[in-house]
C-alpha cells in the first residue's frame, strides 16, 4: 500500500467519529398502550400517552418525559439505545430503535408484561 492510500485512509478513520458525531439531534414520539394491557397498566396511560423526546447528543441518548422525568439510555446495538427506569410501581425497560424504518420506541414493563409502543412523528 503506498504512502497515498495510509493517508487517506488515515484522513476517514479521523472524519469518520465527527461523521457519527454530526448524527445528533432528537426524535418525538406519541406512546399507544397495546390493547390487552392489564387495568395496572392502564392506570398508567397518561403518563405514557403523551409526547417523549428522545435526544442524541455527543454520543450521549437521553428520553425525556412528561412530569420532567429523563431516562439516560445506553447504546446496545448500532443505533439501537436501552435503558431501565422505575415509574411508581412499574419496573419499565425503554428501547429507542433508530434503525428501524420508521423509528420506534417501546416501553415495557418486566412483571406485569405491560407494553407501550410508538414510530417517529
Amino acid at each position: 500500500m503506498t504512502i497515498a492510500k495510509y493517508l487517506a485512509l488515515a484522513a476517514f478513520a479521523v472524519a469518520l467519529p465527527a461523521a457519527v458525531l454530526a448524527q445528533d439531534g432528537e426524535v418525538k414520539f406519541w406512546l399507544n398502550a397495546a390493547p390487552n394491557n392489564i387495568q395496572g397498566c392502564i392506570a398508567a396511560d397518561p403518563q405514557f400517552t403523551r409526547e417523549h423526546t428522545f435526544t442524541l447528543k455527543s454520543g450521549q441518548a437521553e428520553v425525556s418525559m412528561p412530569g420532567n422525568i429523563h431516562v439516560k439510555l445506553k447504546l446496545g446495538q448500532p443505533n439501537i439505545y436501552a435503558g431501565d427506569f422505575v415509574l411508581g410501581r412499574l419496573n419499565l425497560h425503554m428501547i429507542a430503535d433508530l434503525a428501524a424504518t420508521p423509528k420506534t420506541l417501546t416501553v415495557t414493563e418486566k412483571s406485569l408484561g405491560c407494553k407501550w409502543s410508538a414510530i417517529k412523528q
